[in-house]
C-alpha cells in the first residue's frame, strides 16, 4: 500500500503487516488532480488539485495522523497490475482507515440544516463513493473550504434518506446481512465515468475479487454477478425489474435495474435448494414454476418483499431450443408476487437461460389458447357417419365467428371442449396445454371410434364451468370405471349333454356374453403433441390437426377437424400433413414413395420444389 506523508508530502510504500495508521479521503474528481506521475516528476505543486491534497494533509496532522491515502496520487494508474490490485483492495483500505474525510467541493454553506446543497452534492451520485461511505467506521463531511459539516454518525438519518442506504449499515452493520438486491439498489442511481467502473466499484460491497478488464463495457457487471453467484445462493440477484422489451437473461444489465429492490429480503423458507451455475448453454437453474401464459411460467424466487412479506416471482418464457428460457414481460411487468396458494399448482423444472437473448428479437404476439379453423361437414354422406358441432365449453365467450378457445392469464389446463352429435350419440374433443405447453387432446365417442361397442357413450357434462374444465384428464390422473369392452365366449351354465330346451333343441355349450373390464378413463384416448411440431391424429373417420401457425401477423395454435368423405387411398400417407390420403392423390414423378394430398399439393412449389406431380383418383372408398 502506498501512502502520502502528511508533512513531507512524499509517497512511501508499506507492506500489509507494517501499514501505519492513516486517514483516507473521498471526493469527486475534478480537473487538475495530482497524479502519481506528477508526484514523481515534481510537477504536483503546479496542479489545481494540490491545494486539496495539502488541506487534507493538514486535517490529518491535526489528528496526529502521519499519513493519508488519496486515490489520485497513491495509485500508479498506468500500471494495470497495480491498478487491478488497488481496486480489489480499496474497500479494505477504506475500512481500515482511522477516518475518512469526505470533501464536497460543491457545498459552500457552513451548515446543512437549512441548505439543500449538501444532499444535492454530486458526491452522492458517484459509483465509487458508495463503498467510501459504507466501509469506514468514521466518516466526516467537509465543505469546499474544509469546514466540517458533520459526521456519518450524527447525520445518519439524513444520509440514509439521501442515499436509500439502511441506517443500520451507516451504524456499522455488515452489508452481508442484507440481500443482494437491496445492496444493488444502493448503487442503482449512481454513475461512473467508465461503464466498467460501475461493476468494479461494487466488488468490496459483495466481498468479490476479480481482474479488471477495461474495454469490456457492460460485460463487467455481468461478470460481477456471475462471481456473486459462486459465493451466494441469494435469489434476490434475479429480482431486478426493467421496462425494456424483448428477451432477457436472468442477470441484470446494470445496477439501474435494481432501483425498485430496496425492500427485498432473502426468505428463510427456501423452495429451491438445487445449486445453480453458469454452463456453455447459459445459466443452469431449477425453479418452481406455475404455467401463466402461452409458453410462459411464473417462476418462484427464494426472496420476498419485506412488508408485507410476499414471495417474488418472475416471468420466464420457453424458447424453441429445448430447455432454454428467457425473461419476459407480461401485461407490462416482469415481476409479480408469488403467493403461497400457487405452490401446489406449480412444478419444478430445470432450465437454461442465456444472457445473449437480449439480442434475440421477441416472438410475435401469441394467444394463450386455440383457434378452431375447420369444422366437420354437416351434410349426411352414405359413406360416413355424420357429425355436427353442437356445444362448446370454454373459459371465454364462444362465438361462431371468432371460434377462439382462450385460457385466462395465470391459469393452465383445459382450453375448451367441443361436443359433436352423430347418429350413434355424442363425441367430444378436449384440448389444452400440459405443464410443458405441449398441445394435448382427448377423444371420445363414435366419431373417433365408430366400430367400438356402444359402451363408449358420452354426453355433455353438467355443472359449474370449473367442473367441466377440470384438467385431471390432461394430468393423466387415473380413475377406473367398470365398462363393457366387447363380447366374449363363456361356458353356458344351463348346458347339459342330455338336456333340451322347451323347443326341443339342445343348448349350446358356449354362449356370447358382454365382456366387462375396469377401464382407466383418466388416461383413455389422451394424445400429447409437441410444442414445436404440434399434433396430428386420425382416429376412426375423424382427423384432428393442431399446428402452430402465424395468422394475420399473430402466432397461435390452429385446430382443424375433418371427417373425410372422399375415396380412401388405403395405407398411403401424405408426406406433408402425415394423414392417410383421401380423394385425389398427388404422386411425385421423381421421388419414390412421395405423395401429397390435395391440400398439401397446393403448397408443393414451396415445400417440394421443383418436382412435378401426377394426380391419381379413386372411384370409391376402400
Amino acid at each position: 500500500m502506498r501512502l502520502l506523508h502528511a508533512t513531507s508530502i512524499e509517497l512511501k510504500e508499506f507492506s500489509d503487516d507494517s501499514t501505519p495508521k492513516y486517514a483516507i479521503i473521498s471526493h469527486r474528481w475534478q480537473d487538475g488532480e495530482v497524479s502519481y506521475q506528477h508526484m514523481q516528476n515534481g510537477s504536483a505543486t503546479n496542479m489545481r488539485g494540490y491545494s486539496k491534497l495539502k488541506l487534507c494533509c493538514r486535517q490529518a496532522t491535526k489528528e496526529n495522523l502521519e499519513y493519508i491515502w488519496i486515490d489520485t496520487c497513491c495509485i500508479d494508474k498506468t500500471n494495470s497490475v497495480e491498478l487491478s490490485e488497488s481496486i480489489n483492495s480499496m474497500y479494505r483500505w477504506y475500512k481500515n482507515a482511522i477516518v475518512c474525510y469526505v470533501y464536497l467541493f460543491d457545498v459552500h454553506s457552513m451548515g446543512v440544516t437549512n441548505d439543500l446543497s449538501f444532499e444535492k452534492s454530486v458526491w452522492f451520485t458517484r459509483g465509487w463513493t458508495l463503498q467510501e461511505l459504507i466501509a469506514p467506521q468514521r466518516v466526516e463531511f467537509y465543505n469546499s473550504t474544509w469546514d466540517k459539516l458533520g459526521t456519518k454518525e450524527n447525520m445518519k438519518e439524513r444520509v440514509s434518506v439521501i442515499t436509500s442506504i439502511d441506517v443500520g449499515v451507516l451504524e456499522g452493520v455488515d452489508p452481508e446481512h442484507f440481500s443482494i438486491a437491496k445492496r444493488m439498489s444502493w448503487a442503482s442511481k449512481r454513475t461512473t465515468t467508465r461503464a466498467e467502473d460501475m461493476a468494479y466499484s461494487l466488488l468490496g460491497l459483495f466481498g468479490i475479487n476479480m481482474p479488471m478488464i477495461y474495454g469490456e463495457g457492460e460485460g463487467a457487471f455481468l461478470r460481477l454477478q456471475e462471481e456473486i453467484m459462486k459465493h451466494s445462493d441469494d435469489h434476490s440477484l434475479f429480482a431486478w425489474t426493467s421496462s425494456s422489451g424483448g428477451y432477457r437473461g436472468l442477470l441484470a444489465k446494470s445496477p439501474t435495474d435494481f432501483c425498485d429492490c430496496g425492500n427485498i429480503i432473502s426468505t428463510r423458507s427456501g423452495l429451491n435448494r438445487i445449486p445453480y451455475f453458469i454452463t456453455n448453454m447459459g445459466l443452469s437453474i431449477e425453479l418452481l414454476m406455475k404455467a401463466w401464459a402461452m409458453d410462459t411460467y411464473l417462476a418462484a424466487l427464494d426472496c420476498e418483499i419485506e412488508s408485507p412479506k410476499t414471495r417474488i416471482g418472475i416471468f420466464l418464457k420457453l424458447l424453441p431450443e429445448d430447455g432454454q428460457c428467457a425473461r419476459v414481460m407480461i401485461d407490462g411487468t416482469d415481476r409479480l408476487n408469488f403467493p403461497k396458494d400457487l405452490v401446489t399448482e406449480s412444478h419444478y423444472r430445470k432450465i437454461y437461460v442465456r444472457q445473449k437473448v437480449w439480442k434475440t428479437p421477441p416472438d410475435l404476439d401469441r394467444m394463450y389458447g386455440f383457434w378452431l379453423r375447420k369444422f366437420l361437414p354437416t351434410v349426411q354422406d352414405p359413406q360416413t357417419i355424420p357429425h355436427s358441432l353442437t356445444e362448446v365449453v370454454s373459459w371465454n365467450q364462444w362465438t361462431i365467428n371468432e371460434r377462439i378457445l382462450k385460457i385466462p392469464t395465470g391459469s393452465r389446463g383445459t382450453a375448451g371442449i367441443l361436443w359433436f352429435k352423430g347418429e350413434r350419440g355424442y363425441s367430444f374433443l378436449k384440448v389444452g396445454f400440459d405443464l410443458m405447453f405441449n398441445p394435448v387432446c382427448q377423444l371420445g365417442g363414435s366419431l373417433w371410434m365408430p366400430f367400438q361397442d356402444l359402451h363408449n357413450s358420452y354426453s355433455p357434462v353438467q355443472g359449474p364451468l370449473e367442473v367441466k374444465m377440470d384438467a385431471k384428464w390432461m394430468d393423466r390422473q387415473s380413475y377406473y370405471v367398470l365398462k363393457r369392452t366387447g363380447s366374449e365366449f363363456a361356458m353356458n351354465p344351463y348346458w347339459s349333454p342330455l338336456r333340451q330346451n322347451e323347443f326341443g333343441y339342445k343348448e349350446k355349450e358356449f354362449v356370447s356374453q358382454p365382456k366387462l373390464e375396469w377401464v382407466n378413463e383418466g388416461t383413455e384416448y389422451v394424445f400429447e403433441g409437441n410444442r414445436v411440431s404440434g399434433l396430428s391424429l386420425e382416429k376412426g373417420r375423424g382427423r384432428v390437426s393442431i399446428k402452430d401457425e402465424v395468422i394475420n401477423n399473430r402466432r397461435l395454435w390452429v385446430i382443424d377437424i375433418e371427417q373425410p368423405t372422399d375415396a380412401r387411398h388405403k395405407g398411403v400417407i401424405c408426406d406433408g400433413c402425415k394423414f392417410e390420403i383421401y380423394g385425389r392423390r398427388f404422386e411425385c414423378n421423381i421421388c419414390k414413395d412421395f405423395d401429397y394430398c390435395m391440400e398439401c399439393f397446393l403448397t408443393a412449389k414451396d415445400t417440394h420444389p421443383p418436382h412435378d406431380f401426377k394426380a391419381l383418383d379413386l372411384r370409391c372408398s376402400c
